[in-house]
């Protein structure tokens, strides 16, 4: 995490391509590639930095997933 407290950049690649190693559909060429990205990333910035990075992405999937569809004014059930 950079002073401002934002997650880095890297660390939020980092967590996308945790899923694709885990996703069945990637194919093992683009799955090694990905595992490979995601040891670079940790050796750069670390494991907890990568672990923020995935809490970020699962929030802010979290918070498309419940927002307020446009122009409706009416929330999604829960």
């Amino acid at each position: 995490m950079n002073s401002d407290g934002v997650v880095v950049d890297e660390a939020v690649r980092a967590a996308w391509d945790t899923y694709q190693v885990l996703e069945k559909r990637t194919s093992a060429e683009e799955r090694q590639q990905a595992q490979q990205r995601l040891k670079a990333a940790m050796d750069s910035v670390g494991r907890e930095e990568v672990s923020r990075g995935t809490v970020f992405l699962v929030g802010v999937l979290t918070g498309y997933l419940i927002a307020e569809p446009p122009g409706s004014g009416e929330q999604l059930d829960r």
